[in-house]
């Protein structure tokens, strides 16, 4: 019943909204990324920036913003990155951190540097953070 609840008060806070936005931790090396950076690093392509590895943190699979995020950012449907994943697997590519809510991603983007993750744009007022890329959900 948690659960249930917990994934309506996500999908009411996420219905609001239009905006999403990739961020990155205050400090980090990069300004801004391209669409295919985004997707090179959320597809375990692209591991480093500037010699330094980035973690990179996704939501559960039943999160609202996820889904938004791999339809339009990743732009791939569930059954193609699950099929993306298991291949990946056996070239030693391992998929994002999974963080079940914003309030962990924040806590994560704070204590490890560099990091990467998104966010609802009504959402990023808690921290400092830095807007690497704006998109829009549908």
């Amino acid at each position: 019943m948690i659960k249930i609840l917990l994934v309506l008060s996500n999908l009411i806070l996420f219905v609001t909204a239009q905006e999403l936005l990739v961020v990155a931790d205050k400090n980090f090396k990069e300004d801004s990324l391209t669409l295919e950076e985004i997707q090179g690093f959320f597809l375990s392509k692209k591991r480093f920036v500037e010699g330094e590895r980035v973690l990179v943190m996704n939501y559960s699979f039943e999160h609202p913003l996820r889904q938004c995020f791999e339809k339009h950012i990743l732009k791939k449907s569930r059954r193609n990155l699950e099929r993306y994943w298991q291949k990946a697997h056996y070239q030693g590519r391992r998929p994002p951190k999974i963080v079940k809510s914003k309030e962990m991603l924040l806590s994560y983007m704070q204590k490890v540097q560099p990091s990467l993750g998104y966010l609802d744009s009504n959402l990023t007022r808690d921290i400092e953070l830095k807007i690497l890329y704006r998109g829009t959900c549908e």
